[in-house]
């Protein structure tokens, strides 16, 4: 048996792993669903993400092995950090390195052993993302694309806060995704319950939201979300990414985890312009695999009556009052990811109580009839205006209005529609 050498980074690299606060927490899905993907992928019964701490490899999350760690002297993984590449076993009996090692003539009996390293901060290689089995067998170039592929989303979760870089590996995921096929059915499956189990919970007070979302396919491009910044200013986003499936899906839902979670660099997030110019610096069209997205953006301070926003190529929301009728909100600015030097505008209106704000992408509007004519915003508006003003659920009315439109249940774009009602 070889065990494995130490890097000449090893200092930095072991501060690179420290930085991610990752060793010995609890399990979390985000994890474990990749592993569970990986074993149905390649129908392998081991696959695991380990971090290599200074004496030990210490598994994040795990399919079909016990242990939580091991020693990093007899890990393959200690080998695998050493490079960029993956390091690939056919056989375990026939490598030098390997052929006695206790995790290949005792349990599990390693023989076939796939690994990728996973890169932290500074791109020190902190972990990696392998596959195991008791029976030799070798992989394919295009089985060793869609480990890079799957690496490269693990990878992501470790390094949230290196935007640019994250979307092209979740983007370029998407072709590893959608080769599999059927082999993916059940996967995509819980792909789609996972993304609706992202969309929030509706507010009661102080302001009170509802919403109805219709993907057209398993996976959609729309993405909407509501936080509080503080207990006075509420943020409200909804965003349409360009196409569908995996590819729009995991993009819609990167950027719903940087705003939720405030990751863009030097951005301020209640100012909406900032924001704007952030996300147009953080997804350019040209590194994540030509999409780009329309956003709409605000905040809301409830001691001001106050919505601040900015719009990124998105349809203006509309904005209805008993008094005041109905009309659309401002005004929209370039798409996101097309121009990288484009300037957003920040606008403001003040909202009266009473005030009911719908936010919504293009297919709430752009439905047609059997004989070609279509909707648009004029007949959206007009839908809105007719919702009653209280007791049945006005974006349950909207919704079964533009399906009675269209003749019909299914939407050929997917349905987004955020309705905000200021007290």
């Amino acid at each position: 048996m070889v065990a494995p050498a130490i890097p000449l980074d090893e200092t930095e690299r072991l501060a690179s792993l420290r930085a991610l606060h990752l060793l010995d927490t609890p399990p979390e899905e985000r994890f474990d669903r990749i592993v569970r993907l990986a074993t149905h992928v390649f129908e392998v019964p081991i696959a695991y993400v380990a971090m290599v701490d200074s004496d030990r490899q210490w598994f994040k999350a795990k399919c079909g092995i016990a242990a939580d760690e091991t020693g990093r002297d007899i890990s393959f993984c200690g080998h695998t950090i050493l490079q960029k590449d993956p390091l690939i076993i056919d056989d375990a009996l026939k490598d030098p390195r390997f052929h006695d090692n206790p995790l290949v003539i005792r349990e599990p009996h390693v023989r076939f052993y796939a690994g990728y390293p996973l890169a932290g901060p500074g791109g020190y290689n902190v972990g990696t993302l392998c596959l195991a089995a008791p029976q030799p067998r070798s992989l394919s170039p295009r089985e060793i694309e869609t480990l890079r592929e799957l690496a490269k989303l693990t990878e992501h979760e470790l390094n949230m806060m290196d935007l640019i870089r994250s979307q092209r590996e979740l983007i370029e995921t998407k072709n590893a995704l959608a080769e599999t096929q059927l082999q993916l059915a059940r996967e995509l499956e819980e792909a789609s319950a996972y993304v609706r189990g992202l969309l929030p919970a509706p507010i009661e007070r102080p302001v009170r939201t509802e919403w109805r979302f219709i993907s057209s396919s398993k996976l959609g491009g729309d993405f909407f979300g509501y936080h509080w910044l503080d207990e006075d200013r509420l943020v409200l986003y909804l965003l349409d990414v360009c196409g569908h499936g995996v590819a729009a899906a995991l993009l819609s839902v990167t950027i719903h985890n940087v705003l939720r979670r405030q990751t863009l660099p030097e951005t301020r997030f209640d100012q909406p312009a900032e924001v704007m110019a952030a996300l147009n610096r953080a997804f350019p069209m040209s590194e994540n695999g030509n999409k780009f997205f329309s956003i709409w953006y605000g905040v809301f301070d409830r001691r001001t009556r106050r919505m601040s926003f900015a719009n990124g190529g998105h349809p203006a929301p509309v904005l209805v009052h008993e008094a005041a009728g109905v009309k659309e909100m401002g005004e929209s600015d370039c798409l996101i990811g097309v121009d990288p030097d484009m300037a957003f505008r920040s606008q403001a209106a003040t909202l009266t109580p009473g005030a009911r704000l719908y936010v919504f992408s293009d297919g709430v509007f752009e439905v047609e009839r059997p004989d070609g004519q279509m909707l648009r915003k004029e007949g959206l508006r007009r839908v809105l205006g007719d919702a009653p003003s209280n007791g049945a659920s006005r974006v349950q009315h909207v919704l079964e209005s533009v399906q009675a439109w269209q003749g019909n249940d299914d939407f050929a774009d997917d349905f987004s529609l955020l309705e905000v009602e200021f007290a």
